[in-house]
């Protein structure tokens, strides 16, 4: 996955990038007319390229950590809620509780609790990973 980004600040071997985002209605202003402003991510990249403030670099990172991590992100917390809520609704059901489509939306919503505390401990593992950082492509001019 390539992106443009600015270079704002340097410090050391570290460059401070400002990724714009890509906005939900994918960029189409015109027809849209939705007047959204969807502000840059900033993000520390090494500067292999000796950028400086002001330059617009080419960053990119690999395509299947993205998709990996945008699965994890939107796909996980759904999967283990559903999990939960019928795994809890079988249960109670059979263990006799009559209100066992209640306490199946309360595990569902536990489970869902759950799924935020494995991403968490998850994105302090690759925080701490090279594979899974940008790298400088080039010095757009």
């Amino acid at each position: 996955m390539d992106q443009i980004g600015f270079v704002s600040r340097i410090e050391g071997d570290r460059a401070e990038v400002i990724v714009r985002r890509v906005s939900s209605c994918g960029d189409k202003c015109t027809s849209c007319k939705g007047g959204c402003s969807v502000p840059g991510i900033k993000t520390t990249i090494k500067n292999t390229l000796g950028a400086k403030p002001g330059d617009y670099v080419e960053i990119r990172m690999n395509t299947s950590i993205v998709l990996k991590s945008a699965f994890l992100v939107y796909v996980l917390p759904l999967i283990l809620m559903i999990f939960g809520i019928s795994l809890s609704i079988y249960l109670f059901k059979n263990m006799g509780y009559n209100n066992y489509e209640n306490l199946g939306f309360i595990a569902g919503l536990l489970f869902l609790g759950f799924s935020f505390i494995i991403l968490r401990l998850y994105d302090k593992k690759i925080k701490k990973n090279e594979n899974y950082k940008f790298e400088m492509v080039r010095i757009l001019k």
